[in-house]
């Protein structure tokens, strides 16, 4: 089976059983709840470590990743699965702390559009947070991409030139990959949200989203390969001044 195809029919097979568990729920106890929960979040930077290997290093350019303030990752966004035209995926968020990348938070993302083309089953998302203000939309435990912050697609290839007012001035770049395909993405209208049951698994009640992307946290030992990635591909902040995510309300 096509591995892109088989990570969409999982990722579908998943949606559906959070559906039906909203309909009529089946006790079980914390311990298995915690446990499935991890497990969740760890394939999720897995399947995130691998986006970022294959698609950011290679399509996005280096001007643009040396500028990303945070980078968001959604393996398997589906379109037109459940309901024609919604879409909903799940993924994790690091922001630049000093030298280094912050543990991960989990987020997922619906509705809006994701993809470069119509009818698409599934697309890998990659958005970079350009400017501190969308780093300040992160800790909101919601908000809406082209509403609350500026959004755009990202230019494509190694020589590509970020030169439209659109481009320059978005607060976040967007890129989608499909069946192999790539180019910048649209995603004007989604939703994005905190993943609070993934967060949770890997952290406990301890420390909140600000501390995490502030780098005060330790990142647990499931995210260490999509950290290593993340310094791997992306170049040192361009900037003299560097992003403060500790200073952000």
């Amino acid at each position: 089976m096509n591995p892109h195809r088989s990570r969409f029919a999982r990722v579908l097979f998943v949606s559906l059983l959070a559906v039906s568990a909203g309909c009529g729920r089946s006790a079980r106890s914390s311990s298995e709840a915690s446990d499935q929960d991890r497990e969740r979040a760890a394939e999720l930077l897995r399947d995130a470590t691998l986006v970022v290997r294959q698609l950011a290093e290679a399509d996005i350019p280096g001007s643009r990743r040396e500028r990303a303030r945070c980078a968001v990752v959604i393996p398997s966004m589906v379109s037109g699965g459940l309901v024609i035209g919604a879409r909903h995926g799940r993924g994790v968020v690091s922001c630049r702390a000093k030298a280094q990348w912050s543990g991960p938070v989990f987020v997922s993302i619906s509705g809006g559009s994701a993809g470069f083309q119509a009818g698409l089953e599934s697309s890998d998302i990659v958005m970079l947070i350009m400017s501190e203000r969308a780093v300040a939309q992160l800790f909101r435990e919601s908000f809406e991409l082209g509403a609350d912050v500026s959004a755009a697609a990202g230019p494509v290839g190694k020589g590509a030139q970020a030169s439209t007012d659109t481009t320059m001035t978005a607060e976040i770049l967007s890129y989608a990959r499909s069946r192999g395909l790539f180019a910048g993405a649209q995603v004007s209208g989604a939703a994005m949200k905190q993943d609070h049951a993934a967060t949770h698994a890997l952290y406990g009640d301890g420390p909140d989203i600000h501390a995490i992307l502030a780098g005060e946290v330790p990142p647990p030992k499931e995210a260490e390969a999509f950290l290593e990635q993340l310094q791997a591909t992306f170049p040192p902040f361009a900037e003299e001044s560097r992003p403060s995510v500790s200073s952000l309300p």
